[in-house]
């Protein structure tokens, strides 16, 4: 399967008491009493690796199913019950997004096969092989039947997330709009009306000057009015073209509609500096890390930067992004990271990871004086 496991799956229930049970049926068939001692800590141990499948289920697949496959191995000289091999069912639920159907049918078969070596002078008479088809009949119901929730699970977390993403966007998109909008209405406003009003002002300014006595303070009157009309409509203006940090906004948007993450966004330059080539840059690339922060992590906290640096001379947007899971790596590019580093490119940016410690730093910088240009 090219996809992980989503950490909306939630075996945790389901896995305890399939593990309970198949521990009290090994200990109640214990072929001793030094047996039954040997079992307590395999079970253990399984019991162990059980939790850290389903707290870290893409981390070391390979290396866990081998410790689990061997621990399996370990209980089969200890107990005589063919209950034991609900640990087969349960290892083939748990790795089936991991490993192919072969691969897992194959090492169950081992592990039946080594069970039905070892206590074969104990079937007195029974048919065996009918209870290794039963059995395996299960492990390989449970691989299929597993593998198709986590694949109905990763659709649907899919398809959530492109939603959010294509709103985000969607709200990007018509917020900028209305700023052209305003822009637009703000320049007919400066360059019609104002300059009118600017010329009524210097006439009655003139006509004040050479008015009669009495009327005077009309003409006074009425420049006043014109003034604070001038003042108004250049208030207007200034206004309606200010920055709205829409960038901002945007980022607000992606946060907004991730309940499962607590982020924290620090702006610390004006959207107006941004072009909106870039500001999407920014906001493709906050989707992608809250995205493989939701896949790939069990964060808590999400953090997101953007702030003006200059390098050589030169400055530059960074955005950075950071989670509160700690990571021992820098994890492998996927097609999402490939497409953001091809981005950066188009746009004469940068995509860059780094470890501080055990905090996995992801950033991408795009030159300013290309991007302020509108």
């Amino acid at each position: 399967m090219d996809t992980q496991i989503r950490h909306t799956t939630d075996w945790r229930f389901s896995t305890i008491a399939s593990w309970l049970g198949v521990t009290c049926a090994c200990a109640y068939f214990a072929n001793s009493p030094i047996a039954l001692m040997l079992q307590l800590p395999v079970s253990l141990l399984i019991l162990l690796l059980l939790f850290y499948v389903l707290k870290h289920p893409n981390k070391h697949v390979f290396y866990v199913a081998l410790g689990y496959f061997a621990l399996i191995l370990g209980l089969i000289p200890l107990t005589s019950t063919s209950l034991l091999f609900i640990h087969l069912v349960m290892f083939a639920a748990v790795f089936s997004p991991h490993f192919s159907f072969a691969k897992i049918m194959a090492v169950i078969i081992l592990a039946m096969g080594v069970y039905g070596i070892e206590h074969f002078d104990r079937w007195q008479g029974d048919i065996p092989w009918v209870t290794f088809v039963v059995w395996l009949f299960f492990c390989s119901m449970n691989w299929f039947v597993s593998r198709r929730i986590v694949e109905s699970l990763n659709m649907h977390y899919q398809s959530r997330q492109n939603y959010k993403e294509l709103k985000a966007t969607q709200h990007m998109m018509g917020a900028m709009s209305a700023l052209h909008a305003r822009q637009h209405i703000s320049r007919e406003l400066h360059d019609s009306l104002g300059h009118k009003l600017t010329a009524l002002s210097i006439h009655l300014d003139f006509v004040k000057r050479i008015a009669p006595d009495e009327i005077a303070e009309t003409v006074n009157t009425c420049h006043q009015l014109s003034q604070q009309a001038l003042t108004e409509v250049r208030d207007i203006v200034s206004c309606e073209r200010s920055d709205k940090a829409l960038l901002k906004q945007a980022l607000e948007g992606i946060f907004a509609l991730t309940p499962t993450l607590a982020c924290t966004l620090d702006m610390e330059v004006k959207a107006a500096m941004i072009s909106q080539q870039h500001a999407l840059c920014i906001v493709r690339f906050c989707q992608e890390m809250v995205s493989n922060t939701l896949k790939h992590t069990q964060a808590q906290q999400f953090y997101f930067k953007v702030q003006i640096v200059r390098q050589s001379g030169r400055q530059y947007v960074l955005a950075k992004a950071w989670h509160s899971h700690p990571e021992s790596c820098i994890p492998k590019a996927g097609n999402g990271l490939s497409g953001l580093k091809e981005r950066m490119e188009q746009y004469h940016g940068d995509f860059k990871q780094l470890l501080d410690g055990h905090c996995l730093i992801n950033m991408i910088s795009l030159p300013l004086e290309q991007g302020g240009k509108h």
